[in-house]
């Protein structure tokens, strides 16, 4: 008996030990590492691009950013797309997303490519093309049947954006709106390109 309590106690410890070793997660981007510095003045500029209005309560908004370190004058700068989703009477669920300025450009190739894929592009009766950011950042675009009593034959292509992993928000369009979005990331690099 006297054994199985040490094992017990020593396990038990070393769990607490092990908890205690966890360190944060290492930021993604340059702008979300910039602005995790501490003992440092960090100023944040940013302008709203402009914002899109979804499907099922849900929102977007692109914003450009800079990012500078008072002390040294150190500047980053990227945009971030903010996804909100009502989900009940009073809640939302929301989530940013940072990306990096040199990010940007694949970030549009990618919109770009997904916004092609159709129908034919899978011998299937639905498909889905994702592309990602280095934030959890996604960008999907798929078919499907959007209600209860939808059926597959009539399915339409839907745009989701989804940001962030645990407690992600999702934000969706018809397709026609993946210009729009685009437009939105477009504008906030010119905004940025301005500026640097």
């Amino acid at each position: 008996m006297k054994k199985y309590l040490q094992v017990f106690v020593l396990s038990t410890l070393s769990t607490f030990a092990y908890a205690q070793d966890e360190k944060p997660e290492k930021p993604k981007t340059k702008l979300e590492a910039f602005m995790a510095q501490d003992g440092t003045v960090i100023v944040q500029g940013f302008s709203t691009i402009g914002k899109m209005e979804g499907m099922y309560g849900s929102f977007l908004s692109v914003d450009s950013k800079e990012i500078t370190v008072a002390s040294s004058g150190k500047r980053e700068y990227g945009i971030t797309i903010e996804v909100k989703k009502n989900i009940g009477s009073n809640l939302t669920r929301e989530s940013t997303s940072y990306i990096d300025y040199d990010e940007i450009e694949s970030l549009l190739k990618g919109i770009d490519y997904i916004s092609k894929i159709d129908k034919s592009s899978t011998k299937l009766q639905d498909f889905q093309a994702d592309y990602r950011t280095k934030d959890d950042l996604k960008i999907s675009v798929f078919s499907g049947s959007l209600g209860l009593f939808s059926s597959s034959k009539n399915s339409s292509i839907y745009l989701n954006v989804e940001s962030g992993i645990i407690g992600r928000a999702t934000a969706t369009f018809k397709l026609e709106s993946i210009n729009e979005f685009r437009g939105l990331i477009a504008k906030a690099k010119e905004k940025l390109d301005s500026i640097k």
